[in-house]
């Protein structure tokens, strides 16, 4: 099934279906949800996830700007790209050249999980700095140092089987698998944004991307890179996240000239989606202390 297709299936319940639009950048058909007027903001979602994530942020923060909240490659109703096109160096000059066709120039991103570590990376590429960097229990080094090697040979490994993405998308493992996975989150999910996943994780290239996403992922160049980023970073740490332990997702900070962490409790990895409010109030202080 193709991308389009796939999209057209879900159209009908997916949130905030009536912002999406399909455009063609650096020879992929993004899908991709913008609305709203003004400055522009770039949402980054993580890995297994799509625009959908950021749909109550969104909401609300197109009431005073241009949000743009693309699916990245081989996520969500974005086409799939070979594993040896997949990574974050190639993700951010994607970025770049959708940037360009949407003649848009991000003033501030927020980025989740390992959305965050490519809105750094983006940063660190562009021309003009942004503002800002607003990051969501970022995955710059989810697995911890020594782990990190080992789970990124598995994940190539995974990468490469034609059909692992077709056994874990069947009906049999899916119904067990969303479950768990956004239990694992420590989040509390919207029946809406469940169904959303579930149906994600029902397409073969989604889940097929998803691998690739996290075989290409190559952190330690960007960590490398991390004290010359001279964009204001705000990293917003759940203090339920299961997934990325806060103390993991803010231990960066001490390699960002311009950090500041904050402890978000009560809330899991999921935690945008599960009080966008919180996100967008975090979002306008980080605006108001970093606008130029």
């Amino acid at each position: 099934m193709s991308s389009f297709n796939a999209w057209q299936a879900v159209a009908d319940f997916w949130p905030r279906a009536d912002t999406s639009q399909f455009v063609r950048a650096a020879n992929i058909d993004f899908h991709i949800q913008v609305s709203g007027t003004g400055d522009d903001v770039l949402l980054l979602h993580g890995a297994g996830a799509s625009a959908h994530s950021f749909a109550g942020l969104a909401s609300r923060l197109s009431e005073h700007y241009r949000v743009i909240a693309p699916d990245l490659p081989g996520q969500g109703f974005t086409n799939l790209l070979p594993l040896e096109d997949v990574g974050l160096a190639p993700f951010a000059e994607y970025l770049k050249e959708l940037m360009s066709v949407l003649a848009a120039k991000p003033r501030w991103i927020i980025g989740h999980s390992a959305g965050a570590a490519l809105a750094a990376q983006y940063a660190l590429t562009e021309s003009s700095l942004p503002e800002g960097l607003l990051c969501i229990n970022a995955a710059f080094n989810p697995f911890g140092s020594l782990a990190a090697p080992l789970f990124s040979k598995t994940a190539k490994w995974f990468a490469r089987s034609r059909w692992l993405p077709k056994a874990l998308a069947s009906p049999t493992l899916r119904w067990r698998a969303t479950g768990s996975m956004l239990a694992d989150t420590g989040s509390a999910v919207d029946p809406v944004m469940s169904r959303c996943y579930d149906s994600l994780l029902s397409n073969p290239d989604h889940i097929a991307g998803t691998l690739r996403m996290m075989a290409g992922w190559d952190l330690p160049p960007l960590l490398a890179q991390l004290p010359s980023l001279r964009s204001p970073v705000w990293l917003a740490a759940a203090e339920g996240d299961r997934t990325i332990p806060p103390e993991r997702s803010t231990s960066v900070s001490r390699d960002l000239p311009l950090a500041r962490s904050v402890r978000i409790p009560g809330l899991g990895h999921l935690a945008h989606e599960e009080d966008p409010d919180i996100f967008a109030r975090l979002f306008q202080e980080m605006v108001a202390t970093t606008a130029k």
